[in-house]
């Protein structure tokens, strides 16, 4: 018996003594992997926005007679409707400003407020220059406290002029968002003279959030009759921001105007009646000068006359 002999029997033996298996165990089934899956992290969706509507220059004057014969052709209008003398007017500034400079196309959404109507009444436009869309769903907007000077909810001064709170009136351009003090927010730069110092003056488009409810705010309407007002930014609800934001940011066109006969502003003048009392720092003969009309500037306010200052470089960083 060879030495081979006695080591299989030996081993034989060993198994027999453990009383455990000696043979093979079956291997596991194979696992298969599928291309690609490894142990990489799982790619997230990213989401792409998609381009802004626009809206041919050339298919323009036809859209406007469609919306105008569909929308201002009655003589029973809703009430809400945006009036469409300035409908027409925020549709030549829209060719002036888009339809120009060989551009052939320009955002097919717009956004037209009518700073006539009351604070507390709806009157921010949000309307498709397509169909017309929005011409009857207004929402609320602030004017600035400076446009406001009796707190009646009724704009009635309008400027260019740092400093003075006040709303201005003409086209503008969205620009781009940013975070402020009020949240996120969005800058404009106007395009005419009755407006070119916005960015300057940060005149924005922003809400507020629930903690920082500082002056415009619609639940204030039930108790004062109006919501407030702004330092001349476009304020409005915050359920409203981002769809505002999203139709004016990088390049959207804002027309803030007045429907109707723009009011002049009433500038108070001495009386000559009125006696001062020693030590209130005034004498009559210094009652009798006419008073000096508001730093303001109502001229450089209105649409179409020069502004009273040079269109300032952009501004360092704000917080507004």
């Amino acid at each position: 018996m060879t030495w081979y002999t006695h080591l299989s029997k030996w081993i034989a033996a060993g198994c027999t003594l453990a009383a455990a298996p000696c043979v093979a165990q079956d291997a596991p089934p194979a696992i298969m992997f599928q291309t690609g899956t490894g142990n990489a992290p799982v790619a997230q969706p990213v989401y792409v926005k998609p381009p802004r509507a626009e809206i041919a220059c050339e298919t323009l004057g036809l859209a406007e007679r469609a919306i105008s014969y569909g929308y201002y052709g009655g003589l029973d209008l809703p009430r809400q409707r945006l009036d469409g003398a300035l409908f027409a007017t925020a549709l030549t500034k829209y060719r002036e400003h888009h339809c120009s400079f060989g551009r052939s196309s320009g955002p097919a959404v717009i956004v037209i407020v009518d700073f006539a109507k009351h604070s507390s009444e709806p009157r921010l436009y949000r309307v498709d220059l397509r169909s017309g869309d929005g011409l009857d769903s207004p929402i609320r907007v602030a004017h600035g406290i400076g446009s406001d000077p009796d707190d009646d909810g009724y704009a009635t001064v309008f400027s260019n002029v740092q400093d003075s709170l006040t709303s201005s009136l003409g086209a503008s351009r969205g620009g781009e968002r940013y975070v402020g003090i009020n949240g996120l927010s969005l800058r404009l730069d106007g395009l005419e003279p009755s407006n070119n110092q916005m960015r300057v003056r940060d005149i924005v488009v922003h809400s507020y959030m629930p903690e920082r409810r500082r002056y415009f705010n619609a639940s204030l309407i039930a108790a004062r009759g109006r919501p407030g007002s702004s330092e001349g930014c476009f304020v409005v609800e915050p359920d409203k921001r981002e769809w505002i934001l999203e139709t004016l940011e990088n390049g959207g066109f804002l027309y803030a105007g007045f429907s109707g006969k723009l009011p002049q502003p009433i500038i108070p003048v001495a009386n000559p009646n009125v006696i001062f009392a020693r030590g209130t720092g005034a004498t009559p003969s210094a009652a009798l000068q006419p008073a000096a009309p508001p730093i303001s500037g109502i001229a450089a306010g209105t649409p179409g006359t020069p502004p009273t200052d040079p269109i300032s470089p952009e501004p360092t960083a704000s917080g507004r």
